[in-house]
């Protein structure tokens, strides 16, 4: 391993979506471990790839001590939690970090969906010690890793995260959509309520968001982001919160990064239909002139960098 290593749980958005049509890529909602060279260990969203990360980790002999960053609280990026298996082991260590919601704090928020009424088993049978960091628009240091989060474009209070350590840095936009009174040119804003919503939470105002997200991930080793669409599919789809792939292909350009990995495929679209997502995003990007590498999202595949 360099600087660090990435290795994807679970790839697919809104909903696990297990079966024969999905074998390849896989059917399961995002997770992803972080290893960090000689640094910590960190999870990124608790969809239900995170219980097979969970067996994994049992077999290890050593407590296992990690921080896991959620995006969001829609099921797909929560749901697995519970079935996580090393939080029921006494001596384990987690920290979960995330945005309150207007309503709630995080550690309600991650109690709430273990309610009775939703789940037989309380969060307080998970034996391990649990912490809870509640996060804004912010950058910190975190045992060497320095970390900086950015308010993204969807539904609910939905956060995007910008690693760097020895050097090298990923992004990780896993639910986002471009502002639609600034891309694409002459697109009608038809976020409304919501997009105000949005904006509300920038502890910063900035008058171009699209371009404040190319900043953020301005010369990123690698970006993975949110590509949930074709472009005709999100005609009908503005405003519920994810991308078509056209706009994260313009982003990796704009930002200048050196791999993008498309993330977050639809439920709908099957092995073949990522595919065909994936050879288009690299034609457009031969098209460009953009020497960036693009891959897609696979359950069980490993990035080194």
């Amino acid at each position: 391993m360099k600087s660090f290593q990435i290795k994807f749980w679970g790839v697919r958005g809104s909903i696990p979506t297990p079966g024969p049509r999905t074998i390849r890529y896989g059917g399961n909602t995002p997770c992803l471990e972080v290893r960090f060279q000689n640094g910590p260990f960190f999870i990124l969203d608790a969809g239900s790839g995170i219980r097979d990360l969970g067996n994994k980790l049992l077999k290890e002999k050593d407590p296992v001590e990690a921080f896991i960053f959620i995006s969001h609280f829609h099921w797909d990026h929560i749901q697995g939690l519970p079935f996580f298996r090393p939080a029921y082991k006494p001596g384990n260590r987690f920290t979960i970090l995330g945005s309150d919601d207007a309503a709630m704090a995080l550690d309600q928020i991650i109690a709430f969906q273990m309610n009775p009424t939703y789940f037989p088993v309380a969060i307080q049978d998970m034996r391990a010690e649990i912490r809870f960091r509640s996060l804004r628009e912010e950058s910190f240091e975190l045992q060497g890793v320095h970390v900086q989060t950015i308010y993204l474009n969807h539904p609910g209070y939905a956060l995007g995260y910008r690693f760097t350590y020895r050097g090298k840095s990923f992004v990780y936009f896993s639910d986002n959509e471009p502002f639609q009174d600034q891309y694409p040119p002459g697109t009608t804003n038809t976020i409304g309520q919501h997009k105000n919503r949005v904006e509300d939470l920038f502890d910063n105002f900035v008058e171009n968001k699209n371009e404040h997200f190319v900043e953020f991930c301005r010369g990123a080793d690698v970006l993975i982001h949110d590509s949930q669409y074709f472009p005709e599919e999100y005609e009908i789809k503005q405003t519920w919160g994810h991308s078509p792939f056209t706009f994260t292909v313009d982003l990796a350009i704009q930002s200048g990064v050196k791999h993008l990995i498309l993330f977050h495929h639809d439920p709908d679209h099957n092995d073949d239909k990522v595919d065909q997502k994936l050879v288009l995003a690299k034609s457009f990007l031969q098209d460009r002139g953009a020497n960036i590498q693009c891959y897609a999202a696979r359950e069980g595949w490993s990035f080194v960098l």
